[in-house]
């Protein structure tokens, strides 16, 4: 009959996988959930073993509950897998109902109740649950069988016995359970958005109006957290805690840090930058730009403009905007120096409250004036194109 993996519930089984196991089903299971392997040798000497994962019905539907495979979910799914299989349109509430009482009473009665071979599954309401299984998402198929298991500390186990001998010769040291859930893990980080934590929802709202313009092509790829609509609060210290969350949850999603370029951004992000990070996970400022190598400053000695490079000490998003954005009849908005940081040796340096918002008024204008078609000619992306830029290679 060959060599099969299959799940089993108490001595019912289901799901058979030729020459290999599920991957979406042995991800269900834990190391914790490991079996003792017990070695045999066959009457021609070739070894095989005893290699199986088991945990309680319960545990399992509670696993596949969280991942959004829930009875109602599997019920459709049923019938959906019905319609399909009796090639019809639709499948009744009722014809979906009959066969869960089928199951039902597949999984309440004894084996030899349903005589079968290992290979030939056992039939409920008229239909093959090994056909069914076809037309379904194995996930929602056992949770289908879950729901329907008569004892919720019921075993429900995966049985890779059969592929540890000859032919297959699957290793039973191997964390196979381990292994998949890893990489379902790491195929949604490939396949999620790249989520960029800013340092408030201004940043955030201002970066995805931008993006929309130089990147278009990156919407649906590049999400950019929605303090506001989390309630969350801004700033670099929240910015530390959001990225020391994120990393202690395990938040599968490759996510990027990205702070002002500036000496409270630097400041407030260094013991972070010096912590041991995932893989997944970047800290970056706001990229070094031409326009702030030599930008009108004032003080902290003087009320006259001094020409100075801005970048790293006073980089917020709004320098970044453009040249058109923080032009006003009598030059740039100027930086204004304010707080020494001892530890950097450096002064900390922000345009004014008012030129701030003037100059975010100012870049949605300019993002409007763009979607409509009409944009000016001296329209400045460079800033905004440098950000995304950089976010695009960070994982490179």
């Amino acid at each position: 009959m060959g060599h099969h993996s299959y799940v089993a519930f108490g001595d019912h089984s289901f799901l058979y996988c030729a020459d290999s196991y599920l991957p979406d089903i042995a991800a269900l299971f834990t190391e914790e959930d490991r079996c003792p392997v017990v070695h045999h040798t066959h009457d021609d000497g070739k070894p095989w073993a005893e290699f199986a994962y088991a945990t309680t019905v319960t545990a399992l539907r509670e696993r596949l509950q969280v991942q959004g495979f829930t009875q109602a979910r599997a019920r459709q799914a049923l019938a959906a897998g019905l319609a399909r299989m009796n090639g019809e349109g639709t499948a009744s509430a009722l014809d979906a109902s009959t066969f869960e009482d089928g199951i039902r009473q597949v999984l309440a009665a004894e084996p030899e109740a349903f005589p079968a071979e290992k290979d030939d599954l056992s039939h409920a309401s008229g239909e093959s649950l090994e056909e069914l299984s076809r037309w379904m998402d194995s996930r929602d198929f056992v949770r289908l069988l879950l729901d329907c298991a008569p004892d919720p500390q019921g075993t429900v186990s995966l049985d890779l016995t059969q592929l540890t001998g000859c032919c297959v010769e699957l290793d039973p040291a191997r964390k196979i359970a381990e292994h998949v859930r890893a990489e379902q893990l790491a195929d949604l980080s490939q396949n999620a958005p790249l989520l960029v934590l800013t340092e408030g929802s201004t940043d955030a709202r201002l970066l995805s109006a931008g993006m929309g313009v130089t990147h278009p092509h990156l919407k649906g790829y590049v999400t950019f957290f929605d303090y506001a609509g989390a309630g969350a609060e801004g700033g670099v210290a929240q910015l530390a805690r959001n990225v020391a969350a994120f990393v202690a949850a395990g938040v599968a999603n490759r996510f990027i840090a990205l702070a002002d370029n500036d000496t409270e951004g630097r400041a407030g992000m260094q013991k972070t930058m010096e912590r041991a990070l995932p893989d997944r996970c970047r800290v970056l400022f706001y990229p070094p730009l031409p326009l702030l190598e030599t930008y009108p400053t004032l003080g902290p000695y003087t009320d006259e403009p001094v020409l100075a490079d801005i970048n790293g000490r006073a980089g917020s998003l709004e320098l970044y905007l453009g040249r058109d954005v923080l032009q006003t009849e009598d030059g740039l908005m100027p930086v204004q120096w304010k707080s020494w940081n001892g530890k950097l040796h450096r002064y900390h340096g922000t345009l004014t409250d008012s030129d701030k918002i003037k100059a975010q008024e100012r870049f949605l204008l300019k993002v409007k004036a763009h979607h409509a078609g009409a944009p000016a000619p001296d329209a400045d992306w460079s800033g905004i194109r440098a950000i995304i830029d950089q976010l695009v290679g960070a994982f490179t």
